[in-house]
Parts: structure tokens; C-alpha cells; sequence
């Protein structure tokens, strides 16, 4: 049985109260999204957001069918030289399976921890599963969701990180 490879359109939209040093962030902030070693992205920098960055870049990457967490960090500084501020593991769980269509936009909100543990801000996403490489299975059947099943209440979901991951 062939894995089962998927695409994620992934936006990463802001974040808040972001701070450096204990010291609200002047300016300069970008965040990478890390699925594995081959699959990374980055986000443009801001050069006026300060604590409270604003991005909204959308990425595409390919989620290998063994994976089960993605990483978020926020840094401040520029692509040559820069430092990790906040860090957030986001489980492929939360997007991912469940009772919602593969092509649903999941909006999702996670705390970061900086390098001690310690909470440094909240950020801000969007995750949608693009496409589906079925190679394992002869034929695959979309099921429609009748649109009255499908209104969860339009909340936010704050993602709770389970186990800091010091690197």
C-alpha cells in the first residue's frame, strides 16, 4: 500500500503580543512553517507590525502521510541573521480527518513558547488540504455533507501544545 501524500495550503496570517527579551518587538518579524526537512516555507517580513505582525502569505506544501505535527516560529530579525521568539507545534489532528471535507478552511490560533517554555503571543493561521494522491486505493468516493451538519458555530479553535520541543 502506496502512502498517501497530501497538499496543504497554508496562510500564515499574524500574530500577537509577541515579545523580545521581555521587551515588546520593535519591528522585523517573519514566521516559518517546518513540516520536515524537505517541506518549509517563510513568510515575507514585517517591517511595521512590531508586537503585533502582519503577514498573510499563503504556501503550499506537501504533507508526507508520517507526519503528525507541523512547526511554526516566529522570529525577529531578517533571513541572515535572527532569532527564534515563539514556537508553536501544531498538530496535522487538527486540520486533518474528522467530519469536515478535506478542502475546508480550518482557521486556527496557537500559543507560543519561546526557548524556555515560557508564552511569548498567539499565531494566527489557515489550513486547507489542497489535494489528495489516493495511489493506494482503486477509487475514491466524496461523500456530501449536507450543509445544515456542517456549521460548527464559526468559532475560533485555540490549539493547547502538549509537550514543549526544545532544539
Amino acid at each position: 500500500m502506496a502512502p498517501i501524500s497530501r497538499t496543504l495550503e497554508i496562510t500564515v496570517i499574524s500574530a500577537e503580543d509577541l515579545h523580545r527579551r521581555r521587551k515588546s518587538m520593535k519591528k522585523k518579524s517573519f514566521a516559518t512553517v517546518k513540516i520536515d526537512s524537505q517541506n518549509l516555507g517563510s513568510t515575507q517580513i514585517d517591517d511595521r507590525g512590531g508586537s503585533y505582525p502582519f503577514w498573510n502569505n499563503k504556501m503550499a506544501l506537501n504533507l508526507p502521510s508520517n507526519v503528525s505535527f507541523m512547526t511554526v516560529d516566529v522570529h525577529s530579525g531578517n533571513f541572515s541573521r535572527n532569532e527564534i521568539v515563539g514556537t508553536a507545534n501544531v498538530p496535522v489532528s487538527d486540520f486533518l480527518g474528522g467530519f469536515v471535507p478535506e478542502s475546508y478552511l480550518h482557521f486556527l490560533s496557537y500559543r507560543l513558547r519561546d526557548v524556555r517554555g515560557k508564552r511569548n503571543g498567539i499565531v494566527n493561521i489557515s489550513v486547507r488540504v489542497l489535494a489528495s494522491d489516493h495511489t493506494s486505493t482503486p477509487q475514491t468516493r466524496k461523500v456530501q455533507i449536507p450543509a445544515e451538519k456542517t456549521n460548527f458555530g464559526g468559532g475560533v479553535a485555540i490549539g493547547i501544545p502538549m509537550k514543549f520541543i526544545e532544539y
